[in-house]
């Protein structure tokens, strides 16, 4: 399948993605509708303005405008099918990738293009759900407000297993045994990280109250780094490392240092605070030799990137949410 788009900065930010499960997208920078292209694809409102500007050259062919991500308006794809309907000149399908291998498809079940894309992505191996194209957009706007709700419950549960000295990861495993809850309760790609930061803060206060502690790698996207009270790592030589290919911060804190190399980045430090793993590869990293890198392997992980009991075997101390009550004691 080939879609047009309206800039090469489209094609640059979804075309790996959508090329995966066989959507190639074709920057539209002529005049001339290409021979071969099967329709549209929107990722903003302003991209309408290519449906009119090229509604001229397209006859009487039934052509598809695909509504693609998180970003577009809520309702804009069942309002531009209101628009089409009648006339029969495109068809349009609301569509969302959940997760990697999941795929939410709103418009008309047994349209043209749907039984296509579905066939399309089954042969790419995602699992699609077909749907209303306000049924996409609701489940969109739910999720990240699901999973922050889900996070703060689980945080929670972690001070509680603090006070009782057992360990959140076991009993998230038993919780998560039931179907309805599922395994995973971190929520990586949060909007809100306050809950994360005061969490960070108050480990990392205990620990340079224990601990000599000179050097600090904080790892983990810049942004929540950003939302940390001001100076609390005041007169500490801290390097920041937030995953290869990272673009450089508008706002940069003062004496703070960023490394591209998480090698670079951990080298003779006293203590590594991991505040999420986005974009990073720390999760699949060798623990001997993070560990040996480091002058001081001390570890705050607010990710839960380590089982715990092997975590503690190749570092200091380890602290991660609801483990290891005393560990600074």
């Amino acid at each position: 399948m080939r879609l047009w788009v309206i800039s090469e900065e489209v094609v640059t930010r979804h075309g790996s993605e959508l090329g995966a499960c066989g959507i190639e997208l074709v920057a539209c920078n002529s005049d001339a509708i290409q021979e071969g292209t099967d329709g549209f694809l929107l990722t903003k409102e302003s991209d309408g303005k290519l449906l009119q500007e090229r509604k001229q050259q397209l006859g009487t062919r039934p052509w598809l405008t695909l509504v693609y991500g998180s970003d577009v308006p809520y309702d804009w794809a069942n309002t531009l099918h209101s628009q089409y309907e009648h006339t029969g000149e495109h068809e349009v399908i609301r569509m969302a990738f959940f997760t990697r291998d999941r795929a939410l498809l709103g418009g008309e079940p047994n349209g043209r293009w749907m039984r296509f894309l579905c066939k399309l992505l089954a042969r790419y191996s995602l699992v699609t759900m077909v749907c209303g194209m306000r049924e996409v957009d609701e489940a969109l706007r739910q999720l990240p407000r699901y999973l922050a709700w889900k996070e703060r419950f689980y945080i929670e549960l972690g001070a509680r297993c603090d006070e009782k000295g057992i360990s959140l990861l076991q009993v998230s495993r038993a919780l998560g045994m039931d179907k309805r809850v599922g395994q995973g309760w971190l929520y990586p790609s949060r909007q809100d990280s306050s809950l994360i930061a005061r969490w960070l803060e108050k480990e990392c206060r205990l620990v340079l109250q224990k601990a000599n502690i000179q050097r600090i790698v904080l790892w983990g996207e810049y942004a929540l780094w950003e939302q940390m009270p001001v100076g609390w790592l005041a007169e500490k030589d801290v390097a920041v490392y937030q995953g290869e290919d990272k673009p450089i911060p508008n706002k940069r804190m003062t004496g703070w240092t960023l490394w591209d190399s998480w090698q670079d980045a951990v080298k003779d430090a006293d203590l590594l605070v991991i505040g999420n793993a986005v974009g990073t590869t720390i999760a699949e990293l060798p623990l001997p030799e993070l560990a040996s890198g480091m002058r001081q392997s001390y570890v705050i992980d607010a990710a839960a990137c380590f089982p715990v009991q092997e975590a503690q075997s190749y570092f200091q101390a380890y602290r991660a949410i609801g483990e290891n009550t005393n560990v600074w004691e």
